[in-house]
């Protein structure tokens, strides 16, 4: 329950209209059940915020959200709004409004534990991993699906309450600053970069870029804050020896570190077996799921949770209880005989080159296919990345390469005279060549950028 004097210092918000529903006479006694941003789904009494974006704005709904029980609404414009007794609540920017009440109320809970993660790969299974652990002593609070920036992280930190122990949350971002944003409202008391590659170029320019901006989640760590640090990521290793706050360092190549693993193994399409190793322990560990770069997830997912007071028994056992999430390396039968590698959430150069070493790994004796979309957000290098991605492919002993999007020729032009080759114009183009050409025994990967939706080839396969 959100009081109306939270929400108007939090925000520093104007309020328009004072007339109040005749059970709450007093603007000290008013109080909001929630809040919301969508006005379809807005709920008896709640706080609706109008936020805008490039295909709509939210003040276009203020009065359908009334209509539906709405009991306020925080604005940035009143004209043409029918008030009708409701509290309206003027603000410069809707969206930082947002994002500070939710701070305000995180801040509410000063008991309440916070561990934020980031990075250019495995940020939300990492965040998965985590959680599964943390949920052995605590009752968890973690943001879901795509609930990670300057919109999802405050509706997720708004659902904070009295039960809850920790939050983990994993922070999104393409450009510069808002990381730094989403700690602000976060606030958190560890922090995680899983790693540091090639992802967002478009608006961060370099890989040096993309570390300057993961940065800014631990740029204002103090000696009250833990940041777990991946030491075989050469520039997450570098950013840890500048900020002078608690760490817990994680690795596999590098020496001396608090977790590291070692006797990794793979058993068939079904998990990861490796020892983990916190400091003169060592225990056995089975991660569900494909991936060997998992294990680096787990070890990070493991600092998150030592941050938290958890014990090595408690990191075991939360490990083995982890589920990997939908389309992240998940392996599925299809009726043609074949398997299928569902890597469509994301992709970014990085993330392409290890689920590529993925599919070649375990082909067996069938054929290795890869379908390939589009990598997003690379900006003016997007032609020589994706035909670097070619080269590595045809490197890697992939039998077959199906291409679509924009950029799929350049892919083709790189993996040279080498490998069988084909462009699909179309999502169900892609699955007819793939339906002809694979064969019981082999194994495809299918992988795109979020935007290209390569996940409808899936689909189709199940169609047929």
């Amino acid at each position: 329950m959100l009081k109306l004097s939270l929400v108007l210092n939090s925000i520093n918000g104007k309020l328009v209209e004072k007339q109040i529903l005749s059970s709450n006479p007093r603007l000290e006694d008013v109080v909001f059940s929630g809040v919301s941003t969508d006005s379809r789904r807005i709920r008896k009494d709640e706080l609706f915020f109008a936020l805008s974006g490039d295909n709509f704005d939210g003040h276009d709904f203020v009065s359908e959200a009334f209509d539906k029980g709405a009991k306020g609404a925080v604005v940035e414009k009143v004209s043409s709004i029918r008030i009708n007794g409701k509290l309206l609540i003027k603000v410069p920017s809707a969206v930082k409004a947002f994002g500070d009440l939710a701070s305000a109320w995180r801040k509410s809970f000063p008991n309440l534990k916070l561990a934020a993660i980031t990075g250019s790969n495995g940020k939300t299974t990492t965040k998965e991993m985590a959680s599964s652990i943390l949920s052995l002593r605590f009752s968890v609070l973690k943001n879901s699906g795509n609930l990670n920036n300057l919109i999802g992280l405050p509706l997720t930190l708004l659902r904070i309450a009295e039960n809850h122990g920790a939050v983990v949350v994993e922070l999104g971002m393409n450009d510069f600053g808002e990381i730094k944003r989403l700690a602000e409202i976060a606030r958190p008391d560890t922090g995680a970069i899983t790693n540091i590659g090639r992802a967002h170029l478009q608006k961060l320019g370099s890989i040096d870029g993309v570390a300057k901006a993961k940065a800014e989640l631990v740029d204002g760590f103090t000696q009250d804050n833990t940041f777990v640090v991946n030491m075989d990521d050469p520039r997450t290793a570098e950013i840890g020896n500048r900020i002078r706050c608690k760490k817990i360092t994680f690795g596999i190549s590098t020496p001396g570190v608090d977790i590291s693993a070692r006797d990794i193994s793979s058993v068939d399409f079904s998990a990861i077996k490796f020892n983990m190793i916190i400091g003169e322990k060592e225990f056995p560990v089975r991660v569900r799921g494909i991936g060997l770069h998992n294990v680096m997830n787990a070890l990070c997912a493991g600092g998150v949770a030592l941050s938290f007071g958890c014990n090595p028994d408690e990191i075991q056992a939360g490990l083995e209880r982890f589920i990997p999430a939908y389309m992240r390396l998940e392996v599925m039968d299809t009726p043609f005989g074949f398997k299928v590698i569902n890597d469509t959430y994301n992709a970014n150069p990085d993330s392409m080159r290890r689920a590529i070493e993925e599919l070649a790994r375990l082909k067996g004796n069938g054929r290795g296919i890869a379908v390939l979309g589009d990598m997003l957000e690379l900006g003016n290098v997007s032609e020589s990345e994706h035909e670097s991605l070619g080269e590595f492919v045809s490197e890697n002993k992939i039998d077959f390469v199906i291409a679509c999007g924009k950029y799929g020729s350049h892919v083709l032009q790189g993996t040279g005279t080498k490998i069988e080759t084909a462009f699909a114009e179309t999502h169900d183009e892609a699955a007819d060549i793939l339906i002809r050409i694979a064969k019981p025994g082999d194994l495809v990967l299918v992988k795109g950028s979020r935007g290209m939706k390569m996940e409808n080839v899936i689909q189709r396969l199940f169609k047929e």
